[in-house]
């Protein structure tokens, strides 16, 4: 009976999320405050070591393999507006820009659950792309964790990773990483900009001016 529950819940959940209905996720403001110091400390932490310890090389976005395509995502949160900004962008073998993406969602939750939310919106736009084999890369492990494992979360973030899953594996060959916000700056810069923007943007074969300089720096 808790299973049948749980499972009309989440699909209660992923049906007012992907179309962009306002959500108010009930989760305690101390739990909240603990995801927000988690999701910062691996966008800034590469995977491996120790918090209050410097890098000693600046991690950087690195060209995919020939034949395959590499689809960065990420969301940032406004909390006080109740929106989150998901940025998203395919490159190449060459790093030539593919597609991009910049949407904007009304969503109250951590930036787990944006981040779940982005990588939904990212999995669609990659299959109406007709991509056949992808690399993700996201600046948020818990997330990529959740879409590399096989056990269920009937959390509202891992609902939405799920289905995201579900149309990755039913149409494209998929690996999924986590790196750092430095190797992932161009689709946070999308993010940033979605917020500004009053409608969905999607450009194909068009680098979008708010992330050629990114883009050119990351090819030298």
């Amino acid at each position: 009976m808790f299973g049948t529950r749980a499972a009309k819940r989440s699909r209660r959940w992923r049906n007012d999320v992907l179309h962009g209905k306002n959500f108010l996720h009930p989760t305690s403001v101390f739990q909240k405050a603990v995801e927000e110091a988690r999701a910062y400390e691996e966008s800034v932490t590469p995977s491996g070591e120790a918090s209050g310890r410097v890098p000693v090389d600046v991690q950087r976005w690195k060209k995919p393999e020939s034949n395959w395509f590499k689809h960065n995502w990420d969301a940032v949160v406004r909390d006080k507006e109740g929106r989150i900004g998901i940025g998203a962008v395919v490159r190449d073998s060459q790093g030539l820009v593919i597609g991009t993406l910049r949407a904007q969602r009304s969503l109250k939750g951590c930036s787990s659950d944006a981040e779940a939310y982005g990588l939904l919106v990212a999995a669609v736009f990659c299959r109406e792309l007709g991509l056949q084999q992808v690399c993700f890369e996201g600046d948020s492990k818990h997330v990529v964790n959740l879409l590399l494992s096989k056990e269920v979360d009937w959390s509202m973030g891992g609902c939405l990773v799920e289905d995201a899953r579900k149309i990755l594996n039913s149409s494209i060959r998929w690996t999924a990483s986590h790196v750092k916000r430095e190797a992932n700056k161009a689709a946070h810069q999308l993010a940033k900009s979605a917020l500004e923007e009053s409608e969905d943007v999607y450009d194909i074969e068009v680098c979008p001016q708010c992330i050629k300089s990114i883009v050119a720096s990351e090819l030298l």
